[in-house]
């Protein structure tokens, strides 16, 4: 546990290094004041919560390719895992660090809005799980590109299919029916939009919806990553 602690702290200082947290931080910022006069108006909680679908899922998606295409760049890739360094601690780790620079920006949009007026349980492990899936599904997609404009890319179909499609579900532009609960980012969305709207939701279903698909992608992206950077 003291090793994964310091593989996190170090993984917070890397992102403070590369400017991702300043980044977020700003982009957060200029959100919240938009929002803040824009809050009396009508289908804001509705705007938001689509704003907090996209706000994390970038932040873990996009930011965790670009901070390891980064280390690549710098030569510092290839000589980290000469170390030992545990694999699982250095994946982890900077997933775990973007998903909470994730949530922080995504609570502070809510406060902008809401103040304390939401679920700020629910809201926090929406968010926190949507940052978290989407770094897991960006260390699998950034495993089949070998530069960052080849992962964004092809991130465009696969980025849409994660975020896009469950979003214009929620906002009723489609209709995907029962299908949505087979999508691994509804679990958040349903937290999120409890949290904020206080729509009814299913337990159940979201707590086993993300202690199945969390480890399940988690396994693909640890194997693609060690055959693609480790192991070659």
């Amino acid at each position: 546990m003291i090793s994964f602690l310091k593989q996190l702290k170090w993984q917070l200082i890397l992102l403070n290094k590369h400017n991702i947290i300043t980044i977020s931080l700003v982009v957060t910022i200029v959100y919240g004041v938009i929002l803040y006069f824009l809050k009396e108006t009508s289908n804001i909680e509705m705007f938001l919560v689509s704003l907090i679908l996209n706000d994390p899922s970038v932040i873990g998606y996009f930011f965790i390719a670009l901070a390891i295409y980064t280390e690549i760049k710098h030569g510092v890739f290839s000589a980290l895992f000469v170390t030992p360094v545990n694999i699982h601690e250095y994946l982890i780790s900077k997933i775990i660090a973007l998903s909470l620079i994730g949530t922080i920006c995504s609570i502070g949009l809510a406060l902008s809005i809401k103040g304390l007026d939401f679920n700020i349980i629910n809201f926090t492990i929406g968010s926190f799980s949507i940052c978290l899936l989407s770094a897991i599904l960006g260390l699998i997609v950034l495993t089949f590109a070998s530069e960052f404009l080849n992962f964004a890319l092809l991130s465009i179909p696969v980025f849409f299919l994660f975020t896009g499609v469950p979003l214009l579900d929620y906002l009723g532009v489609i209709n995907i029916s029962g299908l949505k609960y087979l999508l691994p980012v509804q679990a958040g969305l349903d937290l999120i939009d409890n949290a904020v709207r206080g729509s009814m939701i299913n337990y159940y279903y979201v707590y086993l919806s993300l202690m199945i698909y969390t480890p399940f992608l988690y396994f693909i992206a640890h194997r693609l990553f060690t055959n693609r950077y480790v192991t070659q």
